[in-house]
């Protein structure tokens, strides 16, 4: 899933696991505690809060990261429990985690679309030029009354 090699520094994100409520859509298939559930730290193994996720953000082990231009996104999974709890076989985990953003690259010489499609420039306003001739005149409302026979 995540390679170290590609990024040169460790996954570092914040997950927690939710378990089955034997419920289906549009009720909630997974749920947690929220008071009693902690998140864990990829990097330090330290559990936090809900309410510490700031706390977490601002450490300087995940702030190294944010200086080097990651920024922090949040992503579930379904998966096998590695424990059954109450008979039931799959967990959902939630993980908030720092991610470097996406930056398209050029394809086999290929221009991106903004560097193919001209800009916009402005052109000068010019004179607006008269659509009627010289000699026109209004037609009168009489003029335009139709007699209908009857």
């Amino acid at each position: 899933m995540y390679d170290k090699k590609q990024y040169g520094k460790p996954f570092c994100g914040l997950s927690v696991r939710l378990y089955e409520t034997g419920n289906i859509s549009p009720k909630y298939e997974y749920s947690a505690s929220a008071s009693k559930s902690k998140l864990m730290c990829s990097l330090t193994k330290k559990l936090y809060s809900i309410s510490q996720i700031v706390d977490w953000y601002n450490t300087p082990a995940v702030q190294a990261y944010a200086n080097e231009g990651y920024e922090l996104k949040v992503a579930s999974k379904i998966q096998q429990a590695k424990e059954s709890k109450y008979g039931k076989d799959t967990e959902q985990t939630i993980c908030y985690y720092m991610a470097k953003p996406y930056k398209p690259q050029n394809i086999d010489g290929m221009k991106s679309i903004g560097d193919s499609v001209p800009r916009y420039t402005e052109q000068p306003m010019t004179q607006a030029q008269p659509s009627a001739p010289d000699k026109a005149t209004t037609a009168q409302l009489s003029d335009l009354d139709d007699e209908i026979p009857f």
